[in-house]
């Protein structure tokens, strides 16, 4: 895994249990959360309202009957994954493509040397995903029902027409059945909502730094104050930071909460970042670098010079700044 995510994982016996322990000593890219005072369905609620990963440990009904009535869109829903309480099978039954529980029930089962029970058609017949791809490269989906109709081309072996507005570099191998035209597309990389299939590159980047342990609602209420919550989850492409912070789960679960990736830097890599910032001895003497927050957000926006939507701003242990991305860079495999 790229980055560590937060993961809330729930079981029912004591197999269960022990087969999340073993979980929890081999999966080192992910911070799970076990279920603390509430009912299990409020819990599972939270998760929805944030964005987080489940895992259930038992039976798949139990765990349908549980989300039931949380699940409301493939753009939005939390992954769900059930892996049975002898770790035989993992199942990703919520938000296989976009909200990525395919990719995760393919992590667990491999640590677990066991089977991922994948279902999705485009998987199955190994067909390029428009969903998966665009996740993968930080594009907003302008309307989900158009995943359906690109999917069905594809399945029946048509080809899908590519247009691009935007200048955007791609990068790897164009799969089998994907061609470029500009003429009668079908999907169209665009910043503005187009008449046919859009995906819009979300260009903002946030650079953030933090106080160890600081909560997620602070941070995300910290956020909040320069920009709002729709506007964050259709143009936020990344939250970057420094390696120091890769493990403060408030951050982590700030960029799930947003649906954004979390860029972690070396400090070296960002001394390197060019141009003048206002620097702190404190931060340095801590993480190693002086300014984390503006060279973060210069170095994960591509920039090659100190370019900034915003400079940095900072309240109780918090820094924040923001740059936006000016090339796009589109990799056809993750």
């Amino acid at each position: 895994m790229n980055s560590k995510i937060v993961v809330r994982i729930t079981y029912f016996t004591e197999n269960g249990r022990k087969l999340y322990e073993l979980l929890s000593s081999k999966c080192h890219g992910i911070i799970f959360e076990e279920i603390g005072g509430a009912s299990l369905e409020e819990w599972i609620k939270e998760a929805f309202e944030l964005h987080l990963p489940i895992v259930f440990i038992g039976a798949t009904g139990i765990a349908v009957r549980i989300i039931a009535g949380f699940v409301n869109s493939k753009l939005s829903d939390s992954p769900v994954i059930v892996i049975d309480e002898k770790g035989q099978n993992v199942i990703p039954i919520l938000s296989g493509h976009y909200g990525g529980s395919n990719e995760l029930a393919i992590y667990l089962a491999g640590e677990l040397s066991t089977n991922p029970i994948i279902t999705t058609a485009t998987d199955i017949n190994n067909v390029f995903a428009i969903d998966v791809f665009a996740k993968n490269n930080g594009l907003r989906i302008a309307d989900s029902k158009g995943i359906k109709k690109i999917s069905s081309k594809l399945l029946q072996g048509e080809s899908v027409r590519f247009a691009d507005k935007t200048g955007s570099r791609f990068c790897g191998e164009i799969p089998s059945k994907v061609q470029f035209s500009e003429i009668e597309a079908d999907v169209i990389i665009s910043d503005f909502i187009e008449n046919i299939f859009t995906l819009i590159p979300k260009r903002l980047v946030l650079g953030m730094g933090c106080k160890k342990d600081k909560d997620f609602q602070e941070l995300k209420d910290f956020v909040f104050e320069y920009y709002t919550e729709d506007y964050l989850r259709d143009n936020l492409f990344a939250i970057a930071t420094i390696d120091a912070k890769a493990s403060e789960v408030g951050l982590i679960k700030l960029a799930q909460y947003l649906g954004a990736k979390l860029l972690v830097y070396r400090d070296i890599e960002l001394e390197q970042v060019p141009g003048d910032f206002p620097e702190s001895e404190f931060v340095k003497a801590t993480v190693g670098v002086s300014n984390v927050c503006e060279r973060a957000a210069i170095k994960g926006a591509g920039l090659k010079k100190r370019t900034l939507e915003m400079e940095k701003v900072a309240k109780c242990g918090m820094t924040l700044a923001a740059a936006r991305r000016e090339e796009i860079i589109i990799k056809w495999q993750d």
